[in-house]
C-alpha cells in the first residue's frame, strides 16, 4: 500500500464524528487481504511517529485544555482522520487547525483502525505481532526532547498566537 492509497482510505471514510469514521475505516479495511491492513497499520504507526512533536503537543493542549499523554494520542488519530491536506498543513503549522475545529480534537480512547480490521479479519488479536512480522524495521516512537511548559500562558501565547487567542484569551 503506497503512501497515497492510506489517504484514499481515509478520504473515502471521512465523516465530522471522528468515532463514526475510525468504525467505518476499520470496517472498509476489514474487507482488504490480511497484507493490505498490515500496510495500512504501517503508515498509521508512521503518521503517528511523524506527529509526537512538541509543536503539535501545545496545540493540542491549547485546543483540548489540557493533554496527557494518552490525550495526544488520542489527538493524532484525530488528526490523521482529517485526511492529508489537514495533516500536512499542521505539521508545517499547528495553527492551520484553528479554520478545521468543530468540536472535540481527539478520538476517545484507542483508536486502532487497522488493529480492529485485522482483528475482524483475521479472528486473532495478534496485530501487533503481525505487523513486526511484516515490517521488523518500523520505527518506534523516539523520546522527545525536553519542550516547554505548556502552562506558561506568555510562552503559549507566542507560540501560537492564534489558537492562544481562540482558546485562552478570555479565561
Amino acid at each position: 500500500m503506497t503512501q497515497d492509497e492510506f489517504w484514499q482510505h481515509i478520504r473515502a471514510t471521512r465523516r465530522l464524528d471522528s468515532e463514526e469514521q475510525a468504525e467505518r475505516l476499520a470496517n472498509r479495511l476489514a474487507k482488504l487481504p490480511v497484507a493490505e491492513i498490515l500496510a495500512f497499520g504501517r503508515w498509521w504507526h508512521l503518521m503517528h511517529v511523524k506527529s509526537r512533536t512538541w509543536k503539535l503537543w501545545g496545540a493540542a493542549y491549547l485546543i483540548n485544555g489540557g493533554c496527557s499523554d494518552d490525550g495526544f494520542e488520542y489527538f493524532r488519530s484525530w488528526l490523521i482522520l482529517q485526511g492529508r491536506k489537514v495533516f500536512e498543513a499542521a505539521m508545517k503549522d499547528p495553527e492551520t487547525l484553528r479554520a478545521v475545529l468543530k468540536g472535540d480534537a481527539e478520538v476517545e480512547a484507542d483508536c486502532e483502525p487497522a488493529y480492529d480490521a485485522y482483528c475482524t479479519a483475521t479472528g486473532n488479536e495478534d496485530f501487533v505481532d503481525a505487523l513486526r512480522a511484516a515490517y521488523p524495521k518500523l520505527p518506534d516512537y523516539a523520546a522527545l526532547k525536553k519542550g516547554w511548559d505548556f502552562d506558561d500562558e506568555e510562552q503559549m501565547r507566542k507560540r501560537y498566537p492564534k489558537l492562544f487567542a481562540a482558546y485562552l484569551a478570555d479565561d
